[in-house]
């Protein structure tokens, strides 16, 4: 059964923005403006927003927009937001989509899942924020490349129509600054004298070069720290017989994905409550989800093992040329020999070496202390906040200052529970 939209609402194209400028044509020209615009388009365009149940029915659909889209983002691929949408967040999460579609056909061309939220105070004014979370660090939404700019502006167009009484600022979080979506949103805003301001700016770790895997470890890591990690690898291969293997088709990703949340649960995140396999939840997301992206060759599971016993784990998500590096564990028995850094080492020797893999994110913090190292690269990571109306300067502002706000709250926050746990530790 297809899946029943909330809400539908037809597209007007450039046939709307030229009715907002009738006041300054002259009738004539107007009407012959009009009259083009409304047959440049052969099949007709509607926004549609849809629970967060329907990405089970829209899987289909989703995955061939996914492979269409100006820029990938996996955290937004139909077969991890499904499951993820139910399982991860206490808020209503809702799909706002676009599609190409007549009784003969029908063509996704924008995905963004979505919350509409009041960041900081609940009297705060509310916003469309593209959903983003630490299991899904990216809030790019999927734009097909087929005339990006034009599905923009029609966005751009429906959003700000009275009548649907939507927030009047969009907030698109974890955006890569030069990344051609939000080229393309940025560019579109401009056209349209929409207000937009970049915040929340950040230096992620990233892996992308034409350098041999061996003289780009060197220099990422120095040959000090090289000889020693060899050093570690020896000592550790005198215990038993060592070896990095990859997990790639679907069930040797289910297995190694049970590895996964065993290892990780047998850790800290496990005596702090917050590993996958301690929150049920969590857990049936992770199977589902991984498991799900396996189906279409989008997961590589390394692993490091000691006579057959994982002792570190890295699940990685490939879609197309692009990476990225998701979850990681290991044995924390075994520190002194630092096993998640020599598999870390494998994985970038692995990703160097793969001619398919352009480019891998490391969905990391910027002071994370080994993707900082091993990922020579960086990319700017920032939040837009788009005015929906031109003349909502001040919206932008507020908005941008509430999300800062609550940002710099939460992470006080991390930090008085990090300090406290470390306290309660050593006591």
């Amino acid at each position: 059964m297809a899946a029943t939209p909330l809400l539908e609402e037809s597209a007007g194209g450039h046939a709307a923005r030229i009715v907002s400028e009738l006041s300054g044509s002259t009738d004539s020209d107007a009407g012959k403006k009009l009259e083009e615009s409304l047959y440049s388009r052969d099949i007709p365009r509607k926004l549609a927003i849809y629970g967060a149940a329907a990405g089970f029915e829209l899987r289909d659909e989703l995955d061939y927009l996914s492979n269409r889209t100006i820029e990938p983002n996996v955290f937004f691929n139909a077969r991890f937001l499904a499951p993820a949408m139910p399982r991860l967040e206490d808020r209503e999460v809702r799909f706002m989509v676009m599609r190409d579609e007549n009784e003969i056909r029908s063509r996704l061309r924008f995905v963004m899942p979505y919350t509409i939220e009041r960041p900081g105070l609940p009297l705060s004014m509310p916003v469309i924020r593209a959903w983003s979370t630490p299991f899904g660090p990216q809030g790019t939404p999927l734009i097909d490349h087929d005339n990006p700019q034009g599905v923009v502006e029609d966005l751009f167009d429906i959003l700000a129509r009275k009548h649907l009484r939507m927030p009047e600022v969009l907030v698109l979080p974890e955006m890569r600054a030069n990344g051609e979506a939000a080229k393309v949103i940025k560019s579109v805003a401009a056209s349209r004298r929409l207000p937009v301001r970049a915040i929340e700016r950040k230096e992620r770790p990233f892996l992308q070069s034409d350098a041999d895997a061996d003289t780009y470890i060197q220099e990422a890591i120095g040959a000090h720290h090289r000889h020693e990690y060899r050093r570690l690898w020896r000592r550790l291969a005198e215990k038993g017989e060592l070896a990095h293997r990859i997990a790639r088709t679907p069930e040797e990703v289910r297995r190694s994905l049970e590895h996964f949340l065993v290892l990780e649960a047998s850790g800290w995140k496990g005596a702090r409550g917050t590993a996958m396999a301690v929150d049920r939840f969590r857990a049936a997301f992770a199977r589902e989800a991984v498991n799900n992206l396996a189906e279409r060759d989008c997961v590589r599971i390394h692993t490091l093992e000691l006579d057959g016993r994982v002792i570190a784990i890295m699940i990685v998500f490939v879609v197309g040329a692009e990476a990225w590096t998701w979850k990681t564990a290991y044995d924390e028995s075994l520190h002194a020999f630092s096993p998640g850094v020599l598999l870390m080492i494998g994985v970038v020797r692995s990703h160097l070496s793969d001619p398919a893999i352009r480019r891998t994110d490391s969905c990391a913090v910027p002071d994370h202390p080994v993707m900082t190292r091993l990922f020579r690269e960086r990319e700017t990571i920032e939040t837009l906040v788009v005015g929906l109306q031109p003349g909502t300067d001040r919206q932008v502002r507020q908005a941008s200052s509430q999300i800062h706000l609550y940002q710099r709250t939460r992470n006080l926050a991390r930090i008085m529970r990090n300090r406290i746990r470390n306290f309660t530790e050593r006591s």
